[in-house]
Order: structure tokens, then C-alpha cells, then sequence
């Protein structure tokens, strides 16, 4: 990682080295949800909540549905 943690540099064993542009990245870390409606641009209807999270009630996970 770069100092300024924007730029990631990863090497294989083909002798190939890549820098990666990761700033996109910060606001997965700082805002996650935010991140993964704008992604999905939905949120996890009843079902899959229900599938995936048995017990815990039901609950909008994107701000903007309703």
C-alpha cells in the first residue's frame, strides 16, 4: 500500500507487477451500506433476509427504499 493508502501494488510470479487505484475503495470502508445500495440498487427483499438471516427482524437495508 501507498503511504496516502490510495495506490496498492501487487506482484505474481510471471513477473508482472500492477498498481491499483483503490480510493474508490474508501467508501466501502467508511460508508458500507451506502456502498452496496448504490451497487445493488436494492434492498434484500423478505426472503433472502429470512434465507440468509433467520431470527433477526426484518429491516430495510437501503435508505432510500421503503
Amino acid at each position: 500500500f501507498s503511504p496516502d493508502g490510495h495506490t496498492l501494488a501487487t506482484a505474481s510470479a510471471d513477473q508482472t507487477v500492477r498498481l491499483w487505484d483503490i480510493t474508490p475503495l474508501q467508501t466501502v470502508r467508511t460508508d458500507p451500506v451506502r456502498a452496496a445500495c448504490a451497487l445493488t440498487r436494492s434492498s434484500l427483499d423478505p426472503e433472502i433476509w429470512n434465507r440468509d438471516l433467520p431470527g433477526i427482524p426484518y429491516a430495510f437495508t437501503c435508505p432510500t427504499q421503503k
